[in-house]
């Protein structure tokens, strides 16, 4: 406490702590004080509303450009990936063009047609017909063999001619065996895997037979090379189809191969001298 005198004399005792200088503030300046006070309080409050305002419009803008860059990225994502189904588009449209261009022969190019229904072919350049003859296609009967069914059927689509030969030699493949076997009730023992030697003493070009089985004679064995077969000639084409000739003339126009295109001998032979090798071929 700290003491002071009066005019009357009388000591005066002032309270030091911060209510007390309060109190005489109040009473020795009155409105003025309480004026500074409001002002100081109103622009602390003013401050502070300042600074929350200005934080709050900051978050806002910063979650403004937060989402701004995601949706940014996810409209650029969105852009790369239409622009790669516009580029895995044309590249289709282009390829089937290509496609359309390869299978539509051009009006000067000589081609073949065959019709696997009417069973005929036809030899022509653009719309004009150079060559037409009967021909034989696959029988479309099936062959059960190692738990396999293969058909026996001429296939439609495109293919190219790769190679021609005069008296051509057959090679049949297993399945010839294994279908003479079923057709004579008869077993069957396979030796393709054996020496080419291995049935000496068989006729060459025939099918072993032999206490009731066929046997599937070895690869390059004489047993496997059949003359007369195929006819005067063979045009090659590809996964093993020929047109070619036939021992059996009666099946031209009927449908009795085993998926290759059988001809008349002069037909095939006209065939042989005129259409040359990578003639395309249309099978329908």
């Amino acid at each position: 406490m700290d003491s002071r005198t009066t005019r009357a004399g009388t000591p005066e005792r002032r309270n030091l702590a911060p209510l007390g200088r309060l109190r005489r503030i109040f009473r020795d300046h009155g409105w003025g004080t309480l004026l500074l006070l409001l002002f100081v309080i109103g622009s602390a409050t003013l401050f502070v509303s300042s600074a929350l305002w200005a934080t709050n419009e900051r978050f806002k803008r910063e979650v403004a450009e937060m989402a701004y860059t995601h949706d940014a990225e996810r409209l650029r994502f969105i852009e790369q990936r239409v622009a790669e189904r516009v580029r895995e588009h044309e590249a289709k449209v282009r390829a089937r063009e290509k496609e359309s261009e390869r299978l539509v022969p051009s009006s000067s190019q000589v081609h073949i047609v065959v019709s696997i229904a009417e069973r005929q072919m036809w030899y022509l350049r653009g719309n004009d017909t150079l060559y037409a003859a009967p021909v034989a296609v696959g029988s479309g009967k099936t062959l059960v063999m190692g738990g396999k069914t293969q058909r026996f059927q001429t296939p439609r689509g495109r293919m190219t001619i790769t190679h021609k030969e005069l008296d051509p030699i057959w090679v049949p493949p297993d399945w010839h065996y294994v279908k003479t076997a079923q057709e004579q009730g008869l077993r069957v023992i396979n030796m393709s895997n054996a020496r080419p030697d291995a049935l000496a003493g068989f006729p060459e070009g025939k099918v072993p037979i032999r206490d009731g089985a066929v046997i599937i004679p070895p690869w390059g064995s004489p047993q496997r090379r059949h003359k007369g077969v195929l006819g005067a000639a063979k045009l090659e084409m590809q996964d093993g189809y020929y047109f070619h000739g036939t021992e059996k003339e009666e099946t031209v126009g009927t449908a009795a191969s085993a998926g290759c295109i059988r001809m008349l001998k002069d037909d095939i032979l006209w065939m042989y001298r005129n259409v040359p090798v990578g003639t395309p071929v249309y099978i329908y």
